[in-house]
């Protein structure tokens, strides 16, 4: 069996919406299981299209759910586990959490910690980039269709000013270390409104998403080392008061601990070295 995981960056006009678009390929004869893999939340929302007829099940309720050919993740504080059966390729378009009221006029609010086949959120809209993509064996032209599709959308973008997006852009921007009192501040908001706001658009706290990003960056910090991290420097640098509490965030994101997490990486979603291919200028 063979697994392989790549991320392709988007052209220069869709950077602001997209973070990438990936590939997860697993190969193997017969209905022979992949490895158990784990995606963990990583504040960004996922348009995910099986390629080919297999499948892949994911772990709801201690049940076992097979996955829609196309489906919609939105923000997650869990992790999910899955696992495919036989030859199985997905493709993904991750974006950020403001794209999707900016791109498509559809709130994210409702898919919180929550997925969703296409249909049922964009109608049928979104048919014609599933079928365009569909069998398709070169990657690239999935990609390129993908941004067909996508820039097409820029058609619907409003130039205004979203209190509610410049909140995500900063958190971002600060790689989490960034508290939502001084963010209100900034955005001359007060704090009960921005909550309010940002969960009205998203379905979860800016706290929350802080939270997330915060995260997402000491986790992403230590994918390339090949030794035992000291987690005390991960948590000083990453704006965590100590090194329990780093623990603690982490394994509320991972139900594992760091050590754990870093000795198995292969059973995660985006694995060290996985290889970002630039495709567009």
């Amino acid at each position: 069996m063979n697994t392989w995981y790549q991320e392709f960056k988007p052209s220069a006009a869709l950077q602001p919406f997209v973070e990438c678009y990936w590939l997860h390929h697993f190969e193997t004869s017969g209905n022979e299981e992949s490895p158990l893999q784990r995606c963990l939340p990583f504040g960004t929302l996922e348009l995910i299209m099986h390629l080919d007829d297999n499948r892949a099940y994911a772990l709801f309720d201690n049940q076992w759910h097979k996955l829609p050919q196309a489906f919609f993740a939105g923000l997650y504080q869990d992790a999910v586990q899955w696992k495919s059966v036989g030859t199985t390729r997905k493709f993904g378009i991750q974006l950020k959490p403001e794209s999707l009221p900016q791109l498509f006029n559809v709130p994210a609010a409702s898919l919180f910690n929550h997925f969703t086949d296409l249909e049922s959120l964009f109608g049928k809209r979104m048919n014609r980039l599933v079928d365009s993509v569909y069998g398709l064996p070169d990657i690239q032209a999935v990609v390129s269709a993908a941004e067909t599709f996508l820039l097409a959308q820029l058609r619907n973008l409003k130039a205004e000013r979203n209190y509610v997006f410049e909140a995500t852009r900063l958190i971002r921007k600060a790689k989490g270390n960034l508290s939502i009192e001084d963010l209100s501040t900034h955005l001359y908001v007060s704090k009960r409104q921005l909550e309010r706001s940002f969960k009205e658009k998203y379905g979860t706290t800016p706290k929350m998403y802080q939270r997330i990003i915060r995260f997402r960056n000491a986790y992403e910090s230590f994918q390339q080392e090949t030794t035992l991290p000291n987690w005390l420097d991960v948590s000083h640098t990453f704006g965590y008061s100590d090194q329990a509490h780093f623990i603690r965030e982490f394994r509320l994101f991972t139900n594992d601990a760091p050590t754990m997490v870093f000795n198995n990486q292969g059973h995660y979603y985006r694995v060290p070295g996985r290889q970002l291919i630039r495709t567009h200028a």
